[in-house]
């Protein structure tokens, strides 16, 4: 068992104090799945804010610590959905925050060697405008899946479907990145 995963079944328990290392631990990732969604800093970081003030308040709802995970990243979404309901995602200009690893699918190897020869800038603006482009729940399970590590199970478990559904999300939102690349010139 991690720390993270201590911290948090000492916050159930109610340890108050344990919530700064599960806040501490989950800021950034939350802060990567909100930018990448919504394309804006200010929003990601009230995201950010929004979802660990939900989880101290309704933490000790939470039935099976195990499934923290899958909770948080719902509560998350669920506040990223709220704010796009008010306004359209913009394109991120910079590249935000990775994922569990460090690095992320897509930035580990995003494009063939002869793609690469193109201005990384461009190649990652691309990348960018060609997620955005897509449906709300493609975004999402891409962002999931290649930006945060999630496994195609836990995948389904934050969105909340089955997992076929989360499969078929997945392969057609990265199907769709694919062509919108195509059209702009970059092999995939």
């Amino acid at each position: 068992m991690t720390e993270a995963e201590r911290a948090v079944r000492r916050f159930i328990r109610g340890d108050e104090e344990a919530f700064a290392a599960v806040a501490a631990h989950w800021e950034g990732r939350i802060y990567n799945l909100a930018w990448r969604h919504l394309g804006n800093r200010e929003d990601a970081q009230d995201v950010v804010q929004e979802t660990l003030l939900l989880v101290y308040r309704h933490i000790r709802t939470l039935r099976n610590p195990a499934s923290f995970t899958s909770w948080l990243y719902r509560i998350a979404l669920n506040q990223c959905r709220a704010r796009l309901r008010s306004s359209p995602p913009e394109v991120p200009l910079d590249d935000g925050e990775t994922g569990r690893s460090g690095t992320t699918s897509l930035e580990r190897d995003p494009l063939p060697a002869a793609d690469m020869a193109r201005d990384p800038v461009e190649v990652r603006d691309l990348l960018r405008k060609a997620l955005a482009g897509l449906s709300e729940e493609q975004r999402s399970a891409v962002i999931l899946k290649e930006y945060l590590g999630l496994s195609l199970e836990e995948l389904a478990r934050v969105m909340d479907c089955p997992l076929s559904t989360a499969k078929s999300r997945l392969y057609h939102g990265l199907r769709a990145m694919q062509r919108r690349l195509a059209r702009a010139g970059v092999r995939t």
